[in-house]
Protein backbone atom coordinates (compact mmCIF):
# COMPACT_ATOMS: atom_id res chain seq x y z
CA UNK A 1 0.00 0.00 0.00
CA UNK A 2 2.99 2.29 0.47
CA UNK A 3 4.24 1.22 -2.21
CA UNK A 4 1.29 1.96 -4.55
CA UNK A 5 1.04 5.76 -2.91
CA UNK A 6 4.86 6.24 -2.96
CA UNK A 7 4.22 5.02 -7.06
CA UNK A 8 1.64 8.04 -7.78
CA UNK A 9 3.03 10.81 -6.31
CA UNK A 10 6.10 9.53 -7.96
CA UNK A 11 4.15 10.05 -11.18
CA UNK A 12 2.34 13.54 -10.11
CA UNK A 13 5.98 15.03 -9.57
CA UNK A 14 6.98 13.64 -13.02
CA UNK A 15 4.11 15.05 -14.70
CA UNK A 16 4.19 19.30 -13.92
CA UNK A 17 2.38 20.42 -16.71
CA UNK A 18 -0.14 18.25 -16.95
CA UNK A 19 -2.59 20.76 -15.15
CA UNK A 20 -2.01 23.67 -17.31
CA UNK A 21 -2.88 21.11 -20.21
CA UNK A 22 -5.94 20.34 -18.46
CA UNK A 23 -6.70 24.22 -18.04
CA UNK A 24 -6.04 25.34 -21.65
CA UNK A 25 -8.10 22.74 -23.00
CA UNK A 26 -10.89 23.59 -20.93
CA UNK A 27 -10.13 27.50 -22.27
CA UNK A 28 -10.50 25.98 -25.71
CA UNK A 29 -13.25 24.62 -25.29
CA UNK A 30 -14.69 27.40 -23.95
CA UNK A 31 -13.83 30.06 -26.67
CA UNK A 32 -14.83 27.12 -29.27
CA UNK A 33 -18.43 26.93 -27.71
CA UNK A 34 -18.24 31.00 -27.52
CA UNK A 35 -17.24 31.40 -31.64
CA UNK A 36 -20.52 28.70 -32.45
CA UNK A 37 -23.08 29.91 -30.29
CA UNK A 38 -21.89 33.98 -31.59
CA UNK A 39 -21.55 32.53 -35.55
CA UNK A 40 -24.63 30.48 -35.45
CA UNK A 41 -27.00 32.35 -33.06
CA UNK A 42 -26.17 35.42 -31.94
CA UNK A 43 -25.11 36.87 -35.21
CA UNK A 44 -28.38 36.89 -37.14
CA UNK A 45 -30.31 38.28 -33.66
CA UNK A 46 -27.68 41.53 -33.91
CA UNK A 47 -27.76 42.06 -37.61
CA UNK A 48 -31.46 41.94 -37.59
CA UNK A 49 -31.34 44.86 -34.76
CA UNK A 50 -29.16 46.47 -36.80
CA UNK A 51 -30.99 46.22 -39.91
CA UNK A 52 -34.42 47.48 -38.08
CA UNK A 53 -32.51 50.33 -36.77
CA UNK A 54 -31.71 51.22 -40.46
CA UNK A 55 -34.75 51.31 -41.34
CA UNK A 56 -36.46 52.92 -38.57
CA UNK A 57 -34.19 55.50 -39.58
CA UNK A 58 -35.03 55.81 -42.93
CA UNK A 59 -38.71 55.54 -42.32
CA UNK A 60 -38.49 58.48 -39.96
CA UNK A 61 -36.57 60.55 -42.55
CA UNK A 62 -39.28 60.06 -44.97
CA UNK A 63 -41.87 60.75 -42.86
CA UNK A 64 -39.63 64.43 -42.12
CA UNK A 65 -39.74 64.88 -45.96
CA UNK A 66 -43.26 64.41 -46.64
CA UNK A 67 -43.87 66.26 -43.95
CA UNK A 68 -42.34 69.08 -45.02
CA UNK A 69 -43.02 68.28 -48.60
CA UNK A 70 -46.82 68.63 -48.20
CA UNK A 71 -46.32 72.08 -46.13
CA UNK A 72 -44.61 73.63 -49.04
CA UNK A 73 -47.41 72.78 -51.17
CA UNK A 74 -49.63 73.80 -49.46
CA UNK A 75 -48.08 76.94 -49.37
CA UNK A 76 -47.39 77.21 -52.88
CA UNK A 77 -51.05 76.43 -53.48
CA UNK A 78 -52.11 79.33 -51.24
CA UNK A 79 -50.01 81.62 -53.33
CA UNK A 80 -51.29 80.75 -56.72
CA UNK A 81 -54.76 81.21 -54.88
CA UNK A 82 -53.97 85.19 -53.41
CA UNK A 83 -52.18 85.90 -56.90
CA UNK A 84 -50.84 89.49 -56.54
CA UNK A 85 -51.19 89.69 -53.21
CA UNK A 86 -48.62 87.86 -52.14
CA UNK A 87 -45.96 90.31 -53.41
CA UNK A 88 -47.37 92.55 -50.80
CA UNK A 89 -46.02 89.87 -47.95
CA UNK A 90 -42.54 88.60 -50.10
CA UNK A 91 -40.01 88.98 -46.71
CA UNK A 92 -42.43 86.86 -44.81
CA UNK A 93 -42.71 84.23 -47.81
CA UNK A 94 -38.54 84.71 -47.82
CA UNK A 95 -38.75 83.63 -44.20
CA UNK A 96 -40.87 80.50 -45.14
CA UNK A 97 -38.39 79.57 -47.77
CA UNK A 98 -34.83 79.73 -45.66
CA UNK A 99 -36.98 77.86 -42.98
CA UNK A 100 -38.37 74.74 -45.10
CA UNK A 101 -34.19 75.24 -46.92
CA UNK A 102 -33.18 74.25 -43.17
CA UNK A 103 -35.02 71.98 -42.36
CA UNK A 104 -34.14 69.85 -45.62
CA UNK A 105 -30.51 70.35 -44.74
CA UNK A 106 -31.07 68.96 -41.11
CA UNK A 107 -33.00 65.72 -42.48
CA UNK A 108 -30.27 65.26 -44.64
CA UNK A 109 -27.80 65.36 -41.94
CA UNK A 110 -30.01 62.89 -39.81
CA UNK A 111 -29.66 65.66 -37.25
CA UNK A 112 -31.88 65.37 -34.22
CA UNK A 113 -35.60 64.40 -34.07
CA UNK A 114 -36.82 66.47 -32.13
CA UNK A 115 -34.84 69.50 -33.15
CA UNK A 116 -36.37 68.45 -36.86
CA UNK A 117 -40.17 68.34 -35.64
CA UNK A 118 -39.25 71.96 -34.02
CA UNK A 119 -38.42 73.64 -36.73
CA UNK A 120 -41.54 72.08 -38.85
CA UNK A 121 -42.96 72.89 -36.19
CA UNK A 122 -42.15 76.76 -36.17
CA UNK A 123 -42.43 76.90 -40.05
CA UNK A 124 -46.22 75.73 -39.99
CA UNK A 125 -46.80 78.90 -37.40
CA UNK A 126 -44.87 81.11 -39.58
CA UNK A 127 -46.89 79.40 -42.27
CA UNK A 128 -50.20 79.75 -40.54
CA UNK A 129 -49.61 83.54 -39.62
CA UNK A 130 -48.56 83.96 -43.70
CA UNK A 131 -52.29 82.90 -44.56
CA UNK A 132 -53.62 85.02 -41.76
CA UNK A 133 -52.20 87.70 -43.23
CA UNK A 134 -53.24 87.11 -46.90
CA UNK A 135 -56.42 86.61 -45.82
CA UNK A 136 -56.75 90.28 -43.97
CA UNK A 137 -55.03 91.86 -47.15
CA UNK A 138 -57.66 89.83 -49.22
CA UNK A 139 -60.78 91.14 -47.06
CA UNK A 140 -59.39 94.62 -46.88
CA UNK A 141 -58.77 94.62 -51.12
CA UNK A 142 -62.02 93.40 -51.48
CA UNK A 143 -63.63 96.01 -49.32
CA UNK A 144 -62.00 99.08 -51.12
CA UNK A 145 -63.22 96.91 -54.39
CA UNK A 146 -66.91 97.26 -52.81
CA UNK A 147 -66.31 101.23 -51.87
CA UNK A 148 -64.85 101.49 -55.20
CA UNK A 149 -67.67 100.00 -57.12
CA UNK A 150 -70.43 101.66 -54.65
CA UNK A 151 -68.29 105.35 -55.37
CA UNK A 152 -68.12 104.62 -59.08
CA UNK A 153 -71.72 103.42 -59.31
CA UNK A 154 -72.62 107.23 -57.01
CA UNK A 155 -70.16 108.83 -59.39
CA UNK A 156 -72.04 107.45 -62.28
CA UNK A 157 -75.59 107.97 -60.85
CA UNK A 158 -74.51 111.30 -60.21
CA UNK A 159 -73.17 111.82 -63.71
CA UNK A 160 -76.44 110.49 -64.77
CA UNK A 161 -78.39 113.09 -62.27
CA UNK A 162 -76.34 116.15 -63.23
CA UNK A 163 -76.69 115.27 -66.95
CA UNK A 164 -80.80 114.64 -66.54
CA UNK A 165 -80.71 118.16 -64.60
CA UNK A 166 -78.60 119.90 -67.53
CA UNK A 167 -80.85 118.00 -70.17
CA UNK A 168 -84.24 118.87 -68.53
CA UNK A 169 -82.81 122.53 -67.94
CA UNK A 170 -81.86 122.88 -71.98
CA UNK A 171 -85.38 121.71 -72.81
CA UNK A 172 -86.66 123.99 -70.65
CA UNK A 173 -84.56 126.85 -71.87
CA UNK A 174 -85.52 125.53 -75.04
CA UNK A 175 -89.31 125.64 -74.30
CA UNK A 176 -89.37 128.93 -72.53
CA UNK A 177 -87.77 129.93 -75.01
CA UNK A 178 -89.93 128.63 -77.63
CA UNK A 179 -92.57 129.21 -75.91
CA UNK A 180 -91.40 133.00 -75.27
CA UNK A 181 -92.09 133.67 -79.18
CA UNK A 182 -94.92 135.44 -80.74
CA UNK A 183 -97.35 133.32 -82.20
CA UNK A 184 -100.20 133.14 -84.89
CA UNK A 185 -103.49 132.10 -85.95
CA UNK A 186 -106.86 132.88 -87.98
CA UNK A 187 -103.99 133.56 -90.51
CA UNK A 188 -105.81 134.86 -93.43
CA UNK A 189 -105.02 136.75 -96.87
CA UNK A 190 -107.84 137.58 -98.94
CA UNK A 191 -107.70 140.05 -102.44
CA UNK A 192 -110.18 143.18 -102.35
CA UNK A 193 -111.32 146.55 -103.75
CA UNK A 194 -113.34 149.50 -102.69
CA UNK A 195 -116.61 150.50 -103.97
CA UNK A 196 -116.27 153.82 -106.01
CA UNK A 197 -119.39 155.10 -104.65
CA UNK A 198 -118.96 154.57 -101.26
CA UNK A 199 -115.47 153.46 -100.72
CA UNK A 200 -116.73 150.35 -99.46
CA UNK A 201 -114.07 147.26 -99.20
CA UNK A 202 -115.31 144.28 -101.16
CA UNK A 203 -113.56 141.21 -101.26
CA UNK A 204 -113.50 139.64 -104.23
CA UNK A 205 -111.62 136.28 -105.65
CA UNK A 206 -111.72 137.98 -109.67
CA UNK A 207 -108.14 138.42 -110.47
CA UNK A 208 -108.81 141.10 -113.05
CA UNK A 209 -111.18 143.37 -109.84
CA UNK A 210 -108.23 142.71 -107.11
CA UNK A 211 -106.59 146.53 -105.97
CA UNK A 212 -105.10 145.18 -102.98
CA UNK A 213 -104.26 141.95 -101.00
CA UNK A 214 -105.10 142.11 -97.09
CA UNK A 215 -103.60 140.08 -95.04
CA UNK A 216 -104.94 139.49 -91.37
CA UNK A 217 -103.95 137.56 -88.32
CA UNK A 218 -103.81 137.52 -84.23
CA UNK A 219 -100.71 137.27 -82.47
CA UNK A 220 -101.55 134.73 -79.50
CA UNK A 221 -101.64 136.00 -75.78
CA UNK A 222 -98.68 134.89 -74.11
CA UNK A 223 -97.09 136.08 -70.56
CA UNK A 224 -93.99 134.88 -71.07
CA UNK A 225 -92.86 137.03 -73.95
CA UNK A 226 -91.22 140.70 -72.79
CA UNK A 227 -93.96 143.11 -73.59
CA UNK A 228 -92.75 145.92 -76.53
CA UNK A 229 -92.47 146.31 -79.96
CA UNK A 230 -92.23 144.03 -82.35
CA UNK A 231 -92.66 143.77 -85.75
CA UNK A 232 -94.60 141.34 -88.24
CA UNK A 233 -93.78 140.81 -91.89
CA UNK A 234 -95.90 139.65 -94.89
CA UNK A 235 -94.00 137.83 -98.20
CA UNK A 236 -96.49 137.12 -100.98
CA UNK A 237 -94.99 135.23 -103.51
CA UNK A 238 -96.70 135.76 -106.89
CA UNK A 239 -98.00 132.23 -108.93
CA UNK A 240 -95.99 130.99 -111.66
CA UNK A 241 -92.17 132.28 -111.20
CA UNK A 242 -92.84 132.92 -107.12
CA UNK A 243 -91.41 136.40 -107.07
CA UNK A 244 -91.96 137.93 -104.02
CA UNK A 245 -94.24 141.25 -104.13
CA UNK A 246 -92.17 143.95 -102.61
CA UNK A 247 -92.41 147.99 -102.31
CA UNK A 248 -88.84 148.39 -103.21
CA UNK A 249 -85.65 146.32 -104.02
CA UNK A 250 -83.33 148.30 -101.31
CA UNK A 251 -82.39 146.52 -98.18
CA UNK A 252 -85.35 148.82 -96.28
CA UNK A 253 -87.76 146.46 -97.68
CA UNK A 254 -86.10 143.47 -96.04
CA UNK A 255 -85.63 141.22 -92.49
CA UNK A 256 -83.09 138.69 -91.46
CA UNK A 257 -84.43 134.92 -90.71
CA UNK A 258 -82.43 132.53 -90.00
CA UNK A 259 -79.27 133.65 -91.38
CA UNK A 260 -81.16 134.72 -94.62
CA UNK A 261 -82.10 138.32 -95.68
CA UNK A 262 -85.53 138.50 -96.81
CA UNK A 263 -87.74 140.50 -98.90
CA UNK A 264 -91.49 141.51 -97.51
CA UNK A 265 -94.28 142.76 -99.31
CA UNK A 266 -96.03 144.83 -96.09
CA UNK A 267 -94.78 145.31 -92.59
CA UNK A 268 -96.97 146.34 -89.33
CA UNK A 269 -95.25 147.26 -86.21
CA UNK A 270 -97.11 145.83 -83.02
CA UNK A 271 -97.28 147.24 -79.46
CA UNK A 272 -97.05 143.74 -77.78
CA UNK A 273 -98.74 143.82 -74.28
CA UNK A 274 -99.05 140.62 -73.82
CA UNK A 275 -102.40 140.15 -74.89
CA UNK A 276 -103.89 138.71 -77.92
CA UNK A 277 -103.61 141.19 -80.81
CA UNK A 278 -105.55 141.95 -84.66
CA UNK A 279 -102.84 142.61 -87.12
CA UNK A 280 -103.64 143.43 -90.42
CA UNK A 281 -101.22 144.11 -93.57
CA UNK A 282 -102.17 145.31 -97.00
CA UNK A 283 -99.94 145.06 -100.58
CA UNK A 284 -101.97 147.63 -102.31
CA UNK A 285 -101.97 147.06 -106.53
CA UNK A 286 -99.65 149.09 -108.52
CA UNK A 287 -101.58 151.85 -110.51
CA UNK A 288 -101.84 150.83 -114.45
CA UNK A 289 -100.70 147.22 -112.81
CA UNK A 290 -103.55 144.22 -112.26
CA UNK A 291 -103.15 140.74 -110.63
CA UNK A 292 -103.12 137.57 -112.41
CA UNK A 293 -104.85 134.41 -111.85
CA UNK A 294 -103.02 131.73 -109.91
CA UNK A 295 -102.29 130.62 -106.20
CA UNK A 296 -100.50 133.47 -104.38
CA UNK A 297 -98.37 131.84 -101.05
CA UNK A 298 -98.37 134.12 -98.66
CA UNK A 299 -96.30 133.91 -95.52
CA UNK A 300 -95.87 135.86 -92.23
CA UNK A 301 -92.67 136.23 -90.08
CA UNK A 302 -91.67 137.81 -87.04
CA UNK A 303 -88.15 138.66 -86.16
CA UNK A 304 -88.04 135.60 -84.76
CA UNK A 305 -89.14 133.55 -87.20
CA UNK A 306 -92.46 131.92 -88.91
CA UNK A 307 -95.71 132.38 -87.74
CA UNK A 308 -97.37 130.24 -90.87
CA UNK A 309 -98.45 130.79 -93.72
CA UNK A 310 -101.73 130.64 -95.71
CA UNK A 311 -103.03 130.86 -99.54
CA UNK A 312 -104.96 132.94 -101.67
CA UNK A 313 -106.37 131.69 -105.06
CA UNK A 314 -107.66 134.13 -107.69
CA UNK A 315 -109.46 133.48 -110.76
Amino acid sequence: MENLTCENRKNNEENPLRKWVVILGALALFFLCTTIYFAFFAAPSFNTGVTKLVQNQEQVEAGLNKELADLMAEHNLIKEQYGNLVDSLSEKDSVIMANAAEIQRLIAQQADYNKIKKQLQRLQKISQEYVAELDKLYTENQQLKEENTQLNQTLTQTRQEKQQVEEENQNLTAKINTEATLRAYNIKAVGAFNKARNNQEVETTKASKVRKIKTTLTLAENSLITPGTYNVYCRVSVPGDGRVLTPGKSDAYTFMNEGQRLQYTAKATVNYVNKAEHVTMVWDVRDNDKAIKGTYIVQVFSDNGLLGETRLTLD
